[in-house]
Order: structure tokens, then C-alpha cells, then sequence
């Protein structure tokens, strides 16, 4: 019994400083952030964090953006599981929203993906561009798939997938740096509109539309 409360303080207090550190690297930067100020905000003294994080502040970075990718590729297969028994146009809002979702729900973490990626030079903060890569990937074979169900016209699908997610990544990072780069301020909205535009894009022309227009001559 013992051993397992425990096991359990320990749990807790790893996961104390890793919110802590979190939150700080969000506010302040990495760089910004020194480990006495992460100690400082828990209560407790340098030792205990080493501790738990033998590399440090290093070690936490790589540790949080680690777990978030895990999360976050769990998330999506659970996505692309979810919009297989769906119509195209449900389908699209749901991967809008989903990721958009999975993305926002931890801002702090968020901001430091795209606030430091480019500064840290950890190999999990390249984690970002594969996972990106990676969900173009599905979305252009999901389009495929519809393709072959009539559903929408043949495309360049890599493009395609790529400038329909694209959109996404462009309201999580509105959500991320706080200013209002969606011309529609509601942003399940704005998903809905950009939807239903590329839809209309993406549709299969009628047989009316496929006739050649037929230019009428005055007779001499």
C-alpha cells in the first residue's frame, strides 16, 4: 500500500513540473525560463526537479512535446475512424473541427510549438512538420476515396489536402497568437462557410453544366 501511494506522489509531482515548466515556457520562452523559476512555482527546491529530469529543462521540452505528439497522432487516427460513415460534408466539418480541437485545447503547449520550433533544434519540435505531413497524407487519400465514390471530381489530391488543411492551421494559429485573422469571427462558422465553398468547388459539374456552350449567329 505504501509503495503504491508512492508511485502515486511521484506521478503527481512529475506532473507538476511539467505543467509548471509548460506554462512558464508559454509565458517567457524556453530560453526565458530558468529552473529555479519552475521550482519556485511549485513550492519546491532545484534538487527535486533534476530529480525527476536528469537532463534538466532539456529534458522536460523534449518530454512535453513527446507526450503532446502521442496525443495528438492518437487523436487524428480516432478522427479518421470517426468520418468513414459519414457524408462528404460532415465528414470535412469533422476534420476541421476535430483538429482543430486537438490542437487548442492545450494553448500553452501550442504556443510553444509554434513559438520555439524553430529555435529549440529538439528532434521531437520536428514532430510538428511530420505530424502535419502526416495528416495530409490521410486527408488526401480520404479524398481519393471520395473520389471514387462519385462523390467529388478528380483533383491534384495532394494540393487539394494540403489548401483545405491549410485553413485549419491558419485558425489554430489566429487562436494561438490571439489576433483575428478569420474573416468570420465565429470560427465553427468560418469552418462550416470554407466547407461548403470548397465542396462547391470540388463537385462533379452536371450534364448541364458539361455542354458546350453553343454561340448563336445573327443570318446575314
Amino acid at each position: 500500500m505504501t509503495r503504491n501511494i508512492r508511485k502515486e506522489q511521484a506521478a503527481e509531482t512529475r506532473e507538476k513540473i511539467l505543467e509548471a515548466a509548460k506554462s512558464l515556457f508559454a509565458e517567457k520562452g524556453y530560453h526565458g525560463t530558468p529552473v529555479r523559476e519552475i521550482t519556485r512555482k511549485i513550492g519546491m527546491g532545484d534538487g527535486i526537479l533534476y530529480h525527476y529530469f536528469p537532463g534538466g529543462k532539456r529534458e522536460i521540452m523534449a518530454v512535453l512535446l513527446r507526450e503532446s505528439f502521442e496525443h495528438r497522432r492518437e487523436g487524428i487516427k480516432q478522427i479518421q475512424r470517426v468520418v468513414e460513415g459519414l457524408d462528404l460534408r460532415d465528414a470535412m466539418i469533422t476534420i476541421k473541427r476535430r483538429l482543430y480541437e486537438l490542437f487548442t485545447e492545450d494553448m500553452d503547449l501550442t504556443r510553444i510549438l509554434f513559438r520555439e520550433n524553430d529555435l529549440l533544434g529538439f528532434e521531437e519540435a520536428e514532430q510538428l512538420t511530420v505530424l502535419i505531413r502526416e495528416q495530409c497524407a490521410i486527408f488526401e487519400k480520404f479524398l481519393r476515396e471520395r473520389h471514387e465514390k462519385g462523390e467529388i471530381r478528380a483533383l491534384d489530391f495532394r494540393i487539394a489536402s494540403r489548401q483545405f488543411l491549410s485553413t485549419t492551421l491558419h485558425a489554430i494559429m489566429s487562436k494561438s497568437v490571439g489576433i483575428q485573422l478569420l474573416n468570420e469571427p465565429d470560427v465553427y462558422k468560418h469552418m462550416e462557410e470554407n466547407v461548403d465553398f470548397t465542396i462547391d468547388l470540388w463537385r462533379i459539374p452536371s450534364a448541364t453544366e458539361k455542354k458546350p456552350k453553343v454561340l448563336l449567329c445573327d443570318s446575314q
